[in-house]
């Protein structure tokens, strides 16, 4: 019995650790293409709307350099910590504070609105 209660111990771990972790860290860098936007009224009804059309695509390179017609408007990003980034935008004379959120295969990016508003992508 004792056996095979540490069998089955083993075996939990081994399950437990091979897991995917959808949640997982990732890396803001890469190709990412546009799935989702949302905008709020104001009153907290907001929800995400899948987004139609030809497919629209945000670059990040290493160096921080954005690209893509998914927002044209960006031009750069400086990470802030593991839930704000620094961004350039032609439209604004000062970089603006984005939250964002990253896993391995989503990217989810707020800018700064009075009501809530979002843009999400999945890694391409």
């Amino acid at each position: 019995m004792k056996k095979l209660c540490i069998l089955l111990f083993v075996f939990s771990l081994v399950y437990l650790s091979c897991k995917k972790d959808e949640d997982a860290p990732g890396e803001i860098y890469g190709k990412w293409k546009l799935t989702e936007t949302m905008n709020d009224p104001g009153d907290g009804s907001g929800k995400y709307i899948k987004v139609k059309g030809d497919p629209k695509y945000l670059t990040v390179d290493r160096s921080g350099k954005m690209s893509g017609d998914a927002v044209p408007d960006l031009h750069s990003l400086k990470i802030i910590d593991s839930v704000r980034i620094e961004v350039i935008n032609s439209n604004a004379k000062e970089p603006l504070v984005y939250r964002y959120k990253v896993s391995a295969s989503s990217l989810t990016l707020h800018p700064p609105c009075i009501e809530g508003c979002g843009i999400r992508f999945v890694r391409n």
